[in-house]
């Protein structure tokens, strides 16, 4: 008797990868080589005695096939690790070869510092492990190519996330993509000058494209470098929701092997039949597709899709009567197989979402034949392809970006037929002809091209674009268009309504969940700088709002994402100090939240309170005591940090920005006692500045909380700080490593959770290196 299928094992397989998401920890040697031996066991337990355990097999066979892909999967990621860690935090020599294609003209070079991807050759002289990469952020006058090789002096580090609820986990994105380590340039020699073939295409292709307004997609579109996308162009896309047209994915994949596979089938018409076959135009097809993602350099999503069209057309010509479902069934396992921590990547639950979703959609929702066929219903079809959609990637849009566009539907049913239809070939028949030499036709073909995108940026700009967030609690409710499909469909409502109802009001439930606490503080991990959100679980005040950089902010990247996450409006905001790491973020917390007032401690803001000295605020049942400074200031340094006593009455926490130590003495000078709080926010960031004896002895905290990045450039907080918190006895956390800490007050007691340990541990929110030197 046979108890499995093809479609069994990949399922099986698929989800054993699942653990992968949620291990607080990778096993260890021994506990792993101990699964190995069970699944031995069971595998021989599996072929003995077969009638003895006829009813035994079925479960003995699922544990198996389970523990095959979870061991496969734990050993890609153990052996990656191993692969990287004795690298981090080290000053290495390296013979490296340019693995990033350069599309910057040397003008745009000396404005552009960026991060080249490397392969490494080899570590201190000896031959590294195949597929060993390493992002370098190069600030030298020299231009690398793709294929030259470079003698490099290195400092390394690896990427460190800024860990916080509803941000952007950029640890489990670079582990994805196997791109964990990066470094500084030492020193760089170049040893070998010539360019790949690569970079060869795209030097010929550059005076074309350079020439046009909107170079920056058509790059995008060609060789897949977005490094040169404008703010305003990304902030477009993803406010319309059309960002999916522009990186390059399965979808333009799909699109080259079609077209080739139609130009392919027109051609033969002319050829002898001697010449024909049917598997040709597939041959064809296949090959223009891998040539195109050879081009755009290959990036996890384009392998991915290559390889699922690879093994689709395999799928089709050996077992042609399977279903759809089958395929992506046995697709996602042999990707699986391939590489493991796939199962981390956004973009592959998007791609593999996208492709359940067309297919639940088209055979649960099929339009009648005659409007599926003819082209005069080719606007009905575009309707309900992108309604249907829009309504079934509801749940996946809120659980990875939190939100979704308000003019998405319109925007792609404007763009898609644009990019797909004019835009995208064009570009393809600009790179024929730019192989093929043919200057006029190249250029008339990158000009409509860049006309395409011209109008269509321009429709685009009619639009409100409006990017509406959602809460957590809306989760559930997304779910609700698969339901009332299958609901709809299988006229479950009208056979168990009562059930139905109990499913709604399931959906409904977070909407109604009372939280576990009356108020909490959440002290965010931004890097160095500060950003503290006090909140009832509804409304909240910030305490500082982070730096502001080049092109973001802490605003942006941490605080506005952890505030729509839990669904917070902003009443207040008080700013310590006017340093960027603490006011950088002020402008806009102001543009999202118009009606929030604000305090300073400067004159020459715009403030609704004034932080001096004995003033009190009430807010909800807190009250905000504050104690320095003692007037306003046109600029406000450190020494003039807004030091802000927050009380319930039973616990208090004390803010204290970056007070310095001379205000340190006279604040414990002038309220001694008064001073005392459970909390404290660690002045300065640890620094040596502050933080000093006669202050620590008045407020005796059980707590302290410091704000800091892991590679800050002044080692903070100082060793000297933190033995001085040691000598004490006081517990300090910092948010380098912790992530994000949160602190919940409820009635009559308190309790703190951290990001990396309490509130979402995961393998790869690990500290990967040499731990702190306050650890």
């Amino acid at each position: 008797m046979r108890f499995y299928s093809y479609d069994y094992v990949a399922f099986i397989f698929s989800i054993s990868c699942l653990p992968l998401l949620f291990l607080t920890s990778l096993p260890s040697t021994s506990q792993w080589y101990g699964c190995f031996y069970l699944l031995i066991c069971l595998a021989t337990l599996c072929n003995i005695t077969r009638s003895l355990f006829v009813l035994l097999r079925p479960c003995l066979l699922l544990v198996t096939l389970f523990l095959v892909g979870f061991l496969w999967s734990t050993a890609s990621a153990k052996h990656y690790l191993t692969a990287v860690l004795p690298y981090i935090d080290k000053t290495l020599s390296v013979t490296a070869k340019v693995k990033s294609i350069n599309t910057l003209t040397q003008t745009n070079w000396i404005e552009q510092q960026r991060y080249i991807q490397f392969d490494i050759l080899q570590i201190e002289g000896r031959d590294s492990q195949p597929d060993f990469s390493i992002a370098v952020f190069w600030d030298q006058p020299q231009q690398p190519m793709a294929g030259q090789i470079w003698h490099l002096q290195l400092k390394t580090k690896v990427v460190h996330n800024y860990l916080n609820e509803g941000g952007f986990d950029s640890q489990r994105f670079a582990i994805t993509n196997r791109n964990l380590l990066s470094a500084k340039i030492i020193q760089a020699d170049l040893l070998q000058e010539s360019i790949n073939l690569k970079q060869t295409i795209v030097n010929n292709l550059l005076p074309y494209i350079t020439a046009f307004t909107y170079k920056d997609l058509l790059l995008a579109l060609t060789v897949g470098d977005r490094s040169q996308l404008t703010p305003e162009r990304k902030t477009m896309m993803m406010q319309t929701g059309i960002a999916h047209l522009i990186a390059i994915s399965g979808m333009h994949i799909i699109l080259v092997f079609a077209i080739s596979l139609f130009i392919t089938k027109s051609s033969l018409f002319f050829l002898p039949n001697r010449f024909m076959h049917y598997a040709i135009p597939t041959v064809v097809g296949w090959l223009g597709a891998f040539f195109y993602a050879w081009l755009s350099g290959m990036n996890p999503p384009v392998m991915r899709a290559l390889l699922a069209l690879s093994i689709w057309i395999i799928l089709r010509y050996r077992h042609g009567q399977i279903t759809a479902w089958q395929k992506i069934n046995r697709i996602i396992a042999i990707l699986l197989v391939y590489d493991p921590l796939m199962i981390l990547s956004e973009s592959f639950w998007l791609s593999c979402y996208a492709v359940i979703s067309l297919i639940f959609l088209f055979q649960w929702v099929p339009l009648p034949t005659a409007i599926s066929y003819q082209k005069r219903w080719y606007i009905v079809r575009l309707l309900h392809l992108q309604l249907g959609l829009t309504l079934l990637f509801l749940p996946i849009q809120l659980v990875i970006f939190q939100g979704i566009s308000s003019v998405s539907l319109l925007a792609n049913l404007i763009a898609i037929p644009m990019v797909t239809i004019v835009t995208f070939p064009a570009v393809l028949a600009a790179l024929l002809f730019s192989f093929m030499d043919f200057s006029y036709f190249a250029s008339g073909c990158w000009w409509l091209a860049d006309k395409s995108l011209a109008w269509l940026f321009y429709a685009l700009s009619g639009l409100n674009m409006e990017w509406m967030t959602f809460s957590q609690n809306f989760f559930g409710l997304s779910l609700i268009g698969w339901l009332a499909i299958i609901a709809w469909r299988t006229n479950y409502w009208r056979c168990f309504l009562p059930t139905t109802s109990v499913i709604i009001l399931l959906l409904l439930a977070p909407f109604f969940k009372q939280q576990n606490y009356l108020w909490r503080v959440d002290m965010l991990d931004v890097g160095h700088g500060l950003a503290i959100v006090i909140h009832n679980g509804s409304s909240a005040i910030l305490y500082d709002t982070g730096a502001k950089w080049e092109n973001s902010s802490a605003a942006e990247r941490v605080i506005i994402p952890f505030l729509k996450w839990h669904g917070l409006t902003v009443d207040g905001i008080i700013i310590s100090h006017q340093h960027n790491d603490h006011i950088g973020g002020l402008s806009i917390i102001q543009k999202y939240y118009p009606q929030a007032w604000l305090m300073s401690t400067s004159n020459q803001l715009v403030n609704d309170f004034a932080c001096i000295a004995g003033e009190r605020i009430k807010w909800q049942h807190l009250t905000f005591d504050l104690l320095w400074p003692e007037r306003l200031v046109p600029h406000a340094g450190n020494g003039d940090s807004c030091v802000v006593k927050i009380s319930d009455g039973q616990f208090s926490i004390l803010l204290t920005g970056d007070l310095e130590r001379q205000q340190e003495y006279l604040l414990a000078a002038k309220y001694r006692q008064q001073l005392f709080s459970q909390f404290l926010q660690i002045p300065h960031h640890g620094s040596n500045t502050s933080s000093s004896y006669a202050f620590l002895g008045q407020v005796k905290p059980q707590i302290s909380l410091a704000s800091t990045s892991r590679y800050n450039p002044w080692k903070l907080p100082s060793y000297k700080v933190m033995s001085r918190y040691a000598t004490f006895n006081l517990p300090t956390y910092v948010t380098a490593q912790t992530g994000q800490i949160s602190l919940y007050f409820t009635d009559k007691n308190w309790y703190l959770n951290r990001m990396r340990h309490e509130i979402k541990p995961r393998w790869y929110h690990q500290w990967f290196g040499a731990l702190p030197i306050y650890e």
